[in-house]
């Protein structure tokens, strides 16, 4: 399984490694052009962080470029979750892809093929600068020396 943002492992229908990819998305909002990242791509969507979503419901048409052949392709797509991420002051939305024809289907898988999966680097939990954090820290550490 491959490795999330979270830590989490995420699992493609078939079992196999689903490769963890980010590439830049263009949609449109309100008569203006959005570009956002695309990332956890699959043949039935993907998810987008932007700072200008949709609304739940919402069907709209993404750009999507393959970084290998640079050959772009529209995809109709709905928006099945929004979500705010305070951290990041951006939102996420989790995209589903709808009527896709074969030639798009057959770029997503493509673009899937030659992702590198690379895993992400660990980053350090933000609880580690809290006194809990520290304590949990200096005991495992000593418990680490004894044994």
């Amino acid at each position: 399984m491959a490795k999330s943002r979270g830590g989490r492992e995420t699992k493609s229908e078939q079992g196999q490694r689903a490769p963890e990819i980010q590439l830049p998305v263009f949609y449109n909002k309100g008569g203006r052009r959005v570009e956002a990242n695309g990332t956890r791509f699959s043949p039935k969507g993907c998810v987008i962080y932007t700072n200008i979503p949709h609304n739940c419901g919402t069907s709209f048409s993404l750009r999507i470029t393959n970084p290998h052949s640079n050959k772009t392709i529209q995809v109709d797509s709905s928006v099945i979750l929004k979500k705010r991420f305070d951290s990041a002051k951006k939102w996420g939305m989790v995209v589903r892809f709808m009527n896709l024809t074969t030639s798009e289907k057959d770029e997503i898988h493509e673009i899937l093929s030659r992702a590198p999966a690379v895993p992400k680097a660990a980053t350090e939990s933000k609880y580690l600068k809290t006194p809990i954090g520290q304590a949990i820290l200096r005991y495992f550490n000593l418990k680490r020396l004894i044994d």
